[in-house]
């Protein structure tokens, strides 16, 4: 895959997770007032009960989807239906300057680098990656509430958003489809989390959390390699996950690979 083929497919697959995310579970879609839907070919998410924020944006822009007059339009009257306020991620500099300034000439301005991209499509194997006591472990099926409530932990959530985090990553990994889950036990105890999950060519590393107590020791480079591991062995070469920017996951990941290449900006009125 070409570089930009990598870039507008990782946009893709993230935007095919988080329908997931919204739509698995049709009794908290109900609740939420979640909808997921197409304008102008851009993808636009939308929760009429959450407020602004990861529930309520547009993907695709300037990637996927061609930026246009036409297709910023369409989505602004989606959107104007719902109630709700518009707002873009947008790959910076994927996205082109020129359209960036489209946006801004709607009256959208670009409030912030929410996400650094980092890819890795090195020809190179994953190493691997020991910490005494560590096993890694796939999820089965029968465990995946389990993993969830886990990784809900690990991440210190609550609320309704982890909790619909949690329910959507419990019904996909009892799917077994796109999805694939690991846990890391620390001499039997459950420690961290990770996901891979598949599509148009990549992967993605999502749900990375090490529970508090357990931090500090490497175990988040071993949950990383260990999914590169079992991504290579299936032929998968281009591999990607976000972060917050220049956190510690961000430098993990650089350990095990993957280049920052880009960011998502949140733009927004």
């Amino acid at each position: 895959m070409s570089p930009r083929d990598v870039a507008i497919a990782m946009m893709r697959l993230g935007a095919d997770s988080m329908r997931a995310q919204m739509l698995s579970d049709p009794s908290l879609a109900r609740r939420h007032g979640f909808s997921v839907v197409s304008r102008g070919r851009l993808t636009c998410f939308a929760s009429t009960e959450i407020g602004e924020g990861v529930f309520n944006h547009v993907s695709g822009y300037g990637t996927y989807a061609p930026a246009t007059q036409r297709g910023i339009d369409a989505v602004l009257r989606h959107y104007d239906e719902l109630g709700r306020k518009a707002a873009f991620e947008v790959l910076v500099p994927f996205v082109s300057r020129a359209d960036r300034a489209l946006l801004a000439r709607n009256g959208f301005r670009d409030k912030a680098a929410i996400f650094q991209c980092h890819l890795r499509t090195s020809a190179r194997p994953p190493r691997e990656r020991d910490v005494r006591g560590l096993a890694v472990e796939r999820v089965r099926p029968a465990g995946s509430l389990r993993y969830a409530r886990l990784a809900t932990e690990g991440f210190g959530g609550d609320g309704p958003i982890a909790k619909v985090f949690e329910r959507a990553w419990t019904i996909q990994l009892r799917s077994g489809r796109r999805a694939t889950a690991f846990i890391g036990r620390i001499n039997g105890t459950p420690a961290a989390t990770g996901v891979l999950y598949r599509g148009g060519g990549l992967a993605a590393l999502y749900s990375g959390s090490v529970l508090r107590r357990f931090r500090g020791r490497g175990i988040q480079n071993a949950m990383i390699a260990a999914r590169l591991a079992y991504g290579w062995e299936r032929g998968i070469r281009s591999f990607y996950s976000w972060s917050d920017p220049d956190n510690a996951s961000a430098r993990n990941l650089r350990d095990e690979g993957f280049r920052t290449r880009y960011e998502v900006h949140w733009f927004a009125r």
